[in-house]
């Protein structure tokens, strides 16, 4: 995940002397919206909140160069708001002005914690707020001073890090803030996107880290349902695209779709998941694999009928050739000439995102029974594109279209194969070199058994109540009305109960 600006710099560097002491409403003619599209594509760019005027406006110019319409920047809290009650408006105003003159969408992420409002033993700027409230507050004057300018916010960036919200994830903290936000937002100007989540992909890891599907589900049952309008997610992986994602756990791919499930059992199918940070930085690839990424993602992120606008990370490097991650994300080098990414970014966003031939193969596939579009479509082997979907994960094989219930193809994608056979009675079979078949139902679950095992079924036996599990110098075998062992030099024997 890239930081934001690390984190906002220093405490120096974002605060600057308070000024006005009540927000002015920016009043801007023509203010854009950002469509709610997997095809609209924006820069997040973090830096530019501390440009100068002339830095601004060459940065904005050359997002204009790349054909983008949108941006995604930063209000921070910490420093607009240093001393209660005094408000600088300075820089905000500054890359919102520029955005604005250039008929760009405006996403703004209203983060960082001034030091008088961050919680007890956190630390200013990436600390949690001590207080919902007050940072409910500042949400309120954001939205007064920019009504009809910003067309969407985001509440804070990435709080399943301790990096942004110190000193631990909390779930239910989190959608406290966003609970106490989303009504002051949305009263001063209804016509606002409010964003939740922010989640980043990462994986559990101690108390610094909270896998998002984990976070959001937490954040449902704290009572986030109805304060957002969507939900957001930064679908980081340096060393895997995002269309390779599907047979491994915990990806951005798995993780997306994870929380889109989440989502339609919470009764938010109306609402999409934005992408609003994507990037690779220089140190995991060169120019062309940076391309390759960027392009992969904004490619099959549209095959998403849920995904939002996506906003790549960022627009120029901080410093090109640094060893830092941070400072090598851009599209532009730190002397403005444009790597490949700046190209693909440039074709998408002018001449739009062609579909691909798979991608176009499975949407002529509508039965209604194996559910709405979850997943892009990815390779699930070399030979046989797939695509999950709400009731069923569909294949397409040699023979056709095989349809697998989504507890069947969870054990096919942990063993890496693909079904062979339709699923009937039961079970399904599966196109593997010594055998498989996947027995499932709602009541029995799903459980995968090698062929030696599968030689010595019969009906009556029912359908597989475990795995494979070891016995003796061979494997047994539970079936609802027996069990079968495998033994090196005897085989399979069934046994009926």
């Amino acid at each position: 995940m890239a930081t934001l600006a690390i984190a906002l710099l220093t405490v120096a560097g974002i605060w600057s002397a308070p000024s006005t002491p009540h927000p002015r409403i920016v009043e801007v003619a023509g203010s854009s919206r950002i469509t709610p599209s997997p095809t609209t594509i924006g820069f997040h760019d973090p830096e530019v909140y501390f440009g100068t005027d002339a830095t601004v406006a060459q940065t904005f110019d050359k997002m204009v160069e790349a054909g983008v319409e949108t941006v995604r920047l930063m209000i921070p809290w910490a420093g607009v708001e240093q001393v209660q009650g005094r408000f600088d408006w300075t820089n905000v105003d500054r890359t919102i002005d520029a955005a604005q003159r250039r008929n760009m969408a405006v996403l703004g992420i209203i983060n960082s914690t001034p030091a008088w409002a961050v919680a007890p033993g956190a630390p200013a700027i990436t600390g949690r707020p001590a207080s919902a409230a007050q940072y409910a507050a500042f949400c309120e004057q954001v939205a007064t001073r920019y009504r009809g300018t910003v067309s969407a916010y985001e509440i804070w960036n990435e709080p399943n890090g301790s990096q942004f919200y110190a000193p631990t994830p909390d779930p239910a903290g989190y959608t406290e803030l966003l609970k106490a936000a989303y009504p002051k937002i949305k009263d001063v100007d209804p016509n606002a996107t409010v964003i939740g989540g922010v989640l980043g992909s990462v994986i559990d890891w101690g108390t610094w880290l909270v896998n998002p599907v984990t976070f959001l589900q937490k954040m449902y049952a704290a009572g986030a349902k109805g304060s957002f309008d969507a939900l957001s997610f930064h679908p980081y992986q340096y060393t895997l695209k995002f269309s390779e994602g599907f047979p491994v756990a915990n990806s951005p791919m798995n993780q997306v779709i994870a929380m889109r499930r989440l989502m339609l059992a919470n009764g938010d199918a109306a609402k999409k998941i934005w992408g609003t940070e994507y990037g690779e930085p220089m140190t995991a690839a060169d120019d062309a694999t940076q391309a390759a990424f960027i392009k992969d993602l904004l490619t099959k992120w549209q095959e998403m009928p849920y995904a939002g606008p996506i906003m790549i990370h960022t627009t120029r490097d901080r410093k090109t050739g640094s060893t830092d991650p941070e400072d090598v994300f851009g599209v532009y080098r730190t002397d403005w000439s444009a790597k490949p990414s700046q190209q693909v970014i440039s074709d998408a966003a002018t001449a739009g995102i062609p579909k691909t031939a798979e991608f176009q193969r499975f949407s002529a596939i509508t039965e209604p029974s194996y559910g709405e579009v979850l997943s892009p479509v990815y390779r699930a082997t070399p030979a046989v594109w797939a695509q999950a979907r709400t009731a069923s994960t569909l294949y397409e094989t040699p023979t056709g279209i095989i349809a697998s219930p989504n507890a069947v193809a969870d054990k096919a994608r942990q063993y890496g194969v693909v079904p062979k056979t339709q699923f009937a009675n039961g079970y399904q079979d599966m196109d593997s070199p010594s055998g498989m078949r996947v027995w499932w139902s709602a009541a029995t679950g799903a459980f995968a058994v090698g062929g030696g095992i599968v030689e010595a079924w019969t009906p009556q036996l029912g359908l597989a109540l475990s795995d494979e599990v070891r016995d003796g110098w061979g494997v047994r075998v539970t079936f609802e009305h027996g069990y079968i062992t495998w033994q090196p030099w005897v085989g399979a024997k069934a046994f009926y109960t």
